[in-house]
């Protein structure tokens, strides 16, 4: 954004450009720059990469120099770092050991493999990894062992459930909890203990989170139990960008918010800086279509630019030529280098075809 003015003593901050997470820095921002405490701002990113860079440009627009160091905006991660630093500190309420152990994901993969054997669990069809995924979508929606296993209805979800009950108790004998555990078992603690929760309540005068739209249920139900009764709560997304639901996600949870938090403010940021007029154009007409969806038109001042050319073909050796054709034609018309070309494909596999057309035509890719 650009230089705050001064306007009847406030500063008023002007923004060059709106995106989500832009906003929810410079939300922050504001809040530290009107005395709040950076203990007491909860801010939630879903990546640890955007966690490290929402504290470096909030760190450079509070005007410092250097590094933020890690004690800036201690409570400022994904919901999984959040959870930990919580468990830690509420290590005995939660009845976990001080020093927990917390599987990654080769660790649970590493664990399943080991209890498949030990109990000469043998189906073919089942893989550990996948099994794995399918305890994690479980624990995502909720469902404890003797849950999943009522709704088990094939053989193969019959026994993950036998695996999922053997795990939980392998990793209990551990002290160890995987990456789902870490949500499942703060929402748990706040939900036995009034006391705790009040104490997590009063810490958190300010809640923030980012990417609100692929928040899942248990994500939903953590952010439920820490919002205070002042409900200083402030969500960004954009339920036409919600893509995980394979993950859990609930797009829901963002159209729901106005009734979760009656009297909430609704900014809509309709400009789009990245797009031409006619990608926008086309874009809204597609995802109108959903019948689930909030309201919203976008638009850009850059201009409509060229048209959206649609070009359908029988199979992909066809398409592999004609996109290789095109960059030819479209170098001969204006000159340009293979190095100004993108192909875009949407599945590893897609990629042979491509190749083998591109070193028919003797493109380097």
């Amino acid at each position: 954004g650009k230089k705050p003015k001064k306007v009847s003593g406030k500063e008023i901050f002007y923004f060059s450009y709106n995106y989500k997470t832009k906003t929810l820095t410079h939300r922050i921002a504001n809040l530290l720059a009107h005395g709040v405490s950076e203990n007491n701002i909860l801010a939630v990113t879903f990546t640890n990469k955007a966690a490290g860079e929402m504290r470096a440009r909030l760190w450079k627009l509070l005007g410092n120099r250097g590094d933020a160091p890690r004690s800036f905006m201690p409570f400022m991660g994904t919901f999984h770092s959040i959870c930990v630093r919580i468990l830690h500190y509420e290590h005995l309420a939660a009845g976990l050991d001080r020093n927990f152990v917390i599987y990654d994901t080769d660790d649970q993969v590493s664990l399943i493999r080991r209890i498949m054997k030990e109990h000469h669990f043998e189906s073919k069809s089942l893989k550990p990894k996948s099994i794995q995924s399918a305890i994690s979508t479980a624990k995502n929606s909720g469902l404890t062992p003797a849950e999943y296993e009522e709704t088990a209805t094939y053989p193969n979800q019959k026994e993950i459930a036998e695996i999922y009950k053997h795990y939980e108790s392998e990793k209990r004998k551990a002290s160890a909890l995987d990456f789902d555990d870490l949500l499942i078992r703060t929402v748990e603690l706040f939900n036995n203990n009034k006391e705790i929760r009040n104490k997590w309540q009063d810490r958190f005068h300010y809640i923030l989170i980012d990417e609100y739209q692929d928040t899942n249920a248990v994500q939903y139900r953590l952010v439920r139990l820490l919002v205070s009764k002042q409900k200083n709560i402030c969500v960004v997304g954009d339920d036409w960008q919600s893509i995980y639901s394979w993950r859990g996600a609930d797009f829901t949870n963002i159209l729901n918010f106005e009734k979760d938090f009656p009297g909430a403010k609704v900014i809509k940021l309709e400009q789009n800086y990245r797009s031409t007029g006619n990608i926008l154009k086309a874009s809204q007409k597609i995802i109108c279509n959903n019948k689930t969806r909030t309201d919203k038109t976008l638009f850009t001042e850059a201009g409509d630019g060229d048209p959206i050319n649609i070009q359908a073909l029988d199979d992909e050796t066809k398409e592999a030529t004609w996109v290789t054709a095109e960059i030819s034609r479209d170098m001969r018309k204006h000159g340009r280098d293979y190095s100004d070309y993108a192909i875009l494909y949407r599945t590893n596999a897609q990629s042979n075809a491509l190749e083998f057309a591109l070193k028919r035509n003797g493109i380097p890719y």
